[in-house]
């Protein structure tokens, strides 16, 4: 599950035992002012009580996910790893994806490529390259000083992953979205309501839908929303 890591503190411990394996929490800084302004409302000592919470649940490879910004929170990269290997928790830095209408700062020139985010790194770390996959959009790599953890890189610009991407997302209008730099969508909620009582239409739409998922992305460094659709619309 995907979340933002607000109500976790609550929810960890029902969630583990109502099944949910792993969680992916969205974490850009370890400032609480910074934190605020990147999440326009975010509480960090809340959503730091939320990872603790579920460390102490039971939740094993918790990954946090870090969208990083030139001048924005560039400068904070190694803390969130300091503050994952503390925690044993696995990372993904991912470059700035072109979705929603922003007022707060320029796309182009907040743009932070993953050579970049290895580059400070090394400053610090030393990373190995690892033979671990998800089948999905992130390569990753180990730490020599920690290699328990895995550091996930997602780079929609610099290294396009769309070949091997198998990401489908749920959106909160129960739109089975295939890309998220397309539109391309089925509406399940619609199919679900058609076919009462008949779950194998449901599956066939699932998998019919997997037809329609596009050969690559619409991001460009351009200041231009390519796509005006917000992730707390889009789902994890």
């Amino acid at each position: 599950m995907t979340t933002n890591g607000s109500q976790l503190d609550k929810l960890a411990a029902p969630l583990f035992k109502a099944g949910v394996t792993r969680l992916n929490i969205s974490l850009d800084s370890l400032d609480p002012q910074r934190f605020r302004e990147l999440t326009r409302t975010g509480d960090l000592h809340k959503v730091i009580a939320g990872i603790d919470a579920a460390n102490a649940a039971g939740f094993v490879h918790t990954k946090l996910n870090c969208v990083v910004m030139h001048g924005r929170n560039d400068d904070e990269i190694n803390d969130l790893l300091a503050f994952a290997i503390d925690r044993n928790l696995d990372v993904s830095f991912i470059e700035e994806m072109p979705l929603g209408i922003i007022s707060e700062h320029s796309r182009a020139e907040s743009f932070y490529s993953s050579d970049q985010v290895r580059e400070r790194i090394a400053e610090r770390y030393t990373l190995v390259p690892s033979t671990d996959s998800t089948q999905g959009p992130s390569r990753y790599w180990r730490l020599a000083e920690a290699p328990g953890i895995r550091i996930g890189f997602i780079s929609p610009h610099s290294h396009n992953f769309c070949g091997t991407c198998n990401r489908v997302r749920m959106t909160v209008e129960g739109r089975l979205l295939l890309c998220l730099g397309n539109e391309h969508s089925v509406d399940l909620k619609a199919v679900l309501r058609a076919n009462p009582g008949q779950p194998e239409k449901l599956e066939k739409a699932i998998i019919d839908a997997m037809q329609l998922k596009p050969w690559s992305h619409n991001f460009t460094h351009d200041d231009g929303v390519q796509v005006v659709r917000f992730m707390n619309m889009t789902g994890g």
